[in-house]
């Protein structure tokens, strides 16, 4: 156990070519294992420590977790949650959802955490690890992009019994390997409490039930527990699968014998594509059980499409629209989504979160905003308004719609965990190409179909530029690269392009994978594929 989650973490960064990690320490017996694992896996000069406490963590943990640091030599540094909490109340709670109850504010604290670990971490160069179990995450007992998102998860094959087992091997203080689990949600709240059960209880449950594959009745026969006891946490797992997966997409058809790249363009097929795509928004929000989406809108074409979509899916009372600009890019520059929802009749809420993205530089450690540049904050940017889109999703028990579209994916050009972040992907499989078609069978505004795209990190910035080729050359080359598997010879002679810019693209897609992919454990990378796509062993030649 100790030694696969070592080579893990070892791997996982040299891989990334990273300076090292970041870890956020809370003072329980995970953060403190995935510490203690990191520091002695590649040495404490390439652990960094993040406390991030609110007022509802007991302070014991706190200091727990500052002295745990200090005694394994790892530098460490406190960012003071609760302020940031209290801006988010103050002025942009009840403008984006009216009554968030405990839960949502924690998921949101959680949401909070992780963009300042990776704002941390894209300031240093460096990779965010995980610190959830196997027991959490079958269950589900994580905020999805939140103690959730991370680049590695080193503990997430081991149960939390033998977490404890290798805390205890790691030399973890006792007092923390033995002090009640919580997630920190309000004073004196548990784990157990809220699970129903002891942890060596559930890992008995979770052992049976999916690692022996027993079903219900035989689980409850071998361990002598109640079938209904049983049957509750097997429901569990089943559905909080979506947590521990990526964002669904429709499908694509992609033909077998035709090497040239293949687009949805015509009328007819993209009438034949927008109802595909509507029927299922329906049919995914209505398995889920959801009361309806809420879309980030930013004024720009894909959120656009994707609006409009959910409106014909779902009906208008069904759809929420936030407008968060934050005036530290371009977004100033975009179209105003207002008209477009006035026409829509959608609920909708315009707040600036600038306050809120403020107070968190003010609580960062100053060596790391110093650092940051302007991708680094427009990516926290991205990851802030992701948080208070699952503030109102949570709240109105809706589900996050995705506006990514497949040449964004693809690149890699989007915020892991920010715009990323979300519970379905409608445009997900669809090149920027046949967007703008779709968006004109739509009957979207010129001004929205026409305006330069841009994910707003700087004045002036478009994607286009950052990109180095117009979207209609990059679809061709993604769609020969990926879609047809056709290698950077085949795609730069059959586009007629230098295979320097091939090459280019083709590095990008696979340098970027790990943002399409969950995060990988011990187990999923000893089985993992070897490489899937032909300019994936091609780039070993050149």
């Amino acid at each position: 156990m100790h030694e696969h989650a070592a080579t893990l973490l070892q791997d996982t960064v040299s891989d990334a070519d990273a300076d090292g990690v970041i870890v956020a320490m809370s003072g329980g017996v995970d953060s403190s294992t995935t510490a203690a694992l990191a520091a002695d896996a590649l040495g404490t000069e390439h652990v960094f420590g993040l406390l991030m406490p609110t007022v509802e963590n007991q302070s014991v943990n706190t200091l727990d977790a500052k002295q745990l640091a200090s005694d394994l030599g790892i530098d460490h540094e406190m960012i003071s949650l609760q302020p940031i909490l209290g801006v988010f109340e103050q002025k942009l709670a009840s403008e984006i959802a009216p009554g968030g109850d405990k839960y949502a504010v924690g998921n949101l604290a959680a949401r909070l955490r992780m963009a300042c670990a990776y704002f941390a971490a894209n300031a240093t160069s460096q990779l965010v690890v995980g610190t959830s179990n196997r027991s959490e995450r079958l269950l589900g007992y994580f905020t999805k992009y939140g103690d959730g998102g991370a680049d590695v998860l080193p503990l997430g094959d081991y149960y939390k019994t033998e977490v404890r087992t290798l805390a205890t091997d790691l030399g973890v203080p006792s007092a923390i390997i033995e002090k009640p689990p919580t997630a920190g949600f309000w004073a004196g709240q548990t784990d157990e409490y809220d699970l129903g059960a002891s942890y060596e209880t559930l890992d008995r449950i979770l052992e049976t039930l999916v690692d022996e594959k027993h079903d219900v009745s035989a689980t409850a026969r071998i361990l002598d527990i109640d079938p209904d006891r049983v049957q509750k946490y097997a429901w569990q797992v089943i559905q909080t699968a979506h947590k521990r997966s990526r964002p669904p997409t429709p499908t694509r058809y992609v033909p077998d014998s035709d090497p040239q790249p293949t687009f949805t363009t015509t009328r007819d097929e993209i009438a034949a594509l927008a109802d595909r795509l509507t029927t299922y928004i329906r049919e995914y929000v209505r398995t889920t059980g959801a009361k309806g989406v809420v879309v980030n809108m930013s004024g720009g074409l894909d959120s656009s499409v994707a609006t409009v979509l959910a409106v014909e899916a779902l009906g208008s009372e069904n759809v929420y629209g936030l407008h968060l600009p934050c005036h530290k890019g371009t977004d100033v520059g975009t179209v105003d989504p207002c008209s477009l929802v006035i026409d829509l009749g959608i609920d909708y809420t315009h707040v600036n979160i600038h306050p809120l993205v403020s107070e968190i530089e003010k609580q960062l450690p100053h060596h790391l905003t110093q650092t940051a540049g302007t991708r680094e904050l427009g990516n926290l940017v991205a990851r802030v308004r992701m948080a208070c889109a699952y503030y109102a999703a949570n709240t109105m028990s809706r589900l996050v719609l995705g506006t990514s579209n497949q040449t964004e994916r693809w690149l890699g050009y989007f915020t892991k965990y920010g715009d990323g972040g979300v519970d379905l992907q409608p445009l997900g499989k669809l090149y920027k190409t046949e967007v703008w078609a779709l968006a004109r069978y739509l009957g979207l505004p010129e001004a929205v179909i026409d305006q330069p795209a841009t994910a707003g990190f700087r004045a002036g910035q478009t994607d286009e530029d950052d990109l180095g080729a117009p979207y209609g050359t990059l679809d061709e080359v993604l769609a020969c690269l990926v879609d047809g598997n056709l290698g950077m010879d085949r795609t730069a002679s059959l586009l007629d392009l230098d295979i320097e810019t091939v090459k280019q693209y083709a590095e990008w897609n696979i340098k970027t994978q790990h943002k399409r992919d969950v995060p990988p454990t011990p187990k999923s990378q000893a089985t993992a594929d070897q490489s899937t796509f032909f300019h994936e062993i091609e780039l070993n030649f050149y």
